[in-house]
C-alpha cells in the first residue's frame, strides 16, 4: 500500500515512516523543504515537496492511504494552528476524496473539543474542528488520540479507550507503531480512540476495536 505520511519530518512521523519501511507498505515522506529529503533518502523512501498552506494535489495523486501527522508545532502562533492543524488538514481530506483516496488515518490529541477552555484552547478547537470534518466525510477514517508524547523507548503496551478525555503519556514510538497498525486491523475504520501507554499489547488493542 502507497502510504503518503503529512508532516513526515516530524518525530513521530519520521518514526513511523522506519515503522512503514520495515512493513510491506510503501510510504512516501511530504516534507516542506528540500533540505528535509537527505533524512528519508537514507531511509530509501520517496518524499514530495508540498505545504498543506497550499493545495497538495501532486503529493496525494496516486497513493492508497494518507497518514495525517502534522503540527504547527509548538513555536508557531495561533494563526500557524488555525492554517495547519485545521484547514491544511481539511485540505488534505478534500484532496484524499477528489483523488480517490480512501483510507485516511488522523494523529489526533486527547481533550479536543471545538469549545476547549483548556491552556492550549486554540489547538484543541482546531484539531476538533478537522476531526469532526473527517467523521462527517466518507472517507476510511481512523483518529488516533495520544495524551501527552514522550521519548520513552515503545513497549507496544498500550491502552486504548472510545473515551477521548483524560490525561496521561504516550511514547512517540508506541504511536508511531499505533499509526502503522492501523492500517492493517480493518476494525479501526470509522473508529476514534485514545491511546496511552498501558498494560495490553498494541496487537490485541487494535483487534478489539
Amino acid at each position: 500500500m502507497k502510504v503518503l505520511v503529512i508532516g513526515a519530518n516530524g518525530n513521530t512521523a519520521t518514526r513511523l515512516i522506519e515503522r512503514l519501511v520495515e512493513s510491506e507498505h510503501d510510504p512516501i515522506a511530504m516534507i516542506r523543504a528540500p533540505a528535509q529529503r537527505a533524512k528519508f533518502d537514507k531511509l530509501g523512501v520517496s518524499t514530495v515537496l508540498a505545504d498543506l498552506e497550499y493545495p497538495i494535489d501532486h503529493a496525494v495523486q496516486g497513493c492508497d492511504a494518507i497518514i495525517f501527522a502534522a503540527g504547527s508545532g509548538g513555536k508557531t502562533g495561533k494563526d500557524k494552528t488555525v492554517l495547519i492543524d485545521h484547514i491544511g488538514a481539511i485540505r488534505s481530506m478534500v484532496a484524499a476524496q477528489v483523488h480517490g483516496v480512501r483510507r485516511y488515518i488522523m494523529l489526533s490529541s486527547i481533550n479536543n473539543d471545538v469549545n476547549s477552555q483548556s491552556p492550549i484552547a486554540h489547538y484543541h478547537r482546531a484539531k476538533a474542528h478537522a476531526d469532526n470534518y473527517l467523521i462527517e466525510s466518507d472517507l476510511d477514517y481512523t483518529i488516533v488520540c495520544p495524551g501527552g508524547l514522550t521519548d520513552e523507548v515503545g513497549t507496544e503496551l498500550v491502552s486504548v479507550s472510545g473515551k477521548l478525555q483524560g490525561k496521561g503519556l504516550t511514547s512517540r514510538d508506541n504511536l508511531a507503531a499505533a499509526l502503522a497498525g492501523c492500517l492493517d486491523y480493518a476494525g479501526t475504520v470509522g473508529q476514534s480512540f485514545s491511546l496511552l501507554d498501558g498494560d495490553t499489547p498494541l496487537a490485541e488493542a487494535l483487534t478489539r476495536l
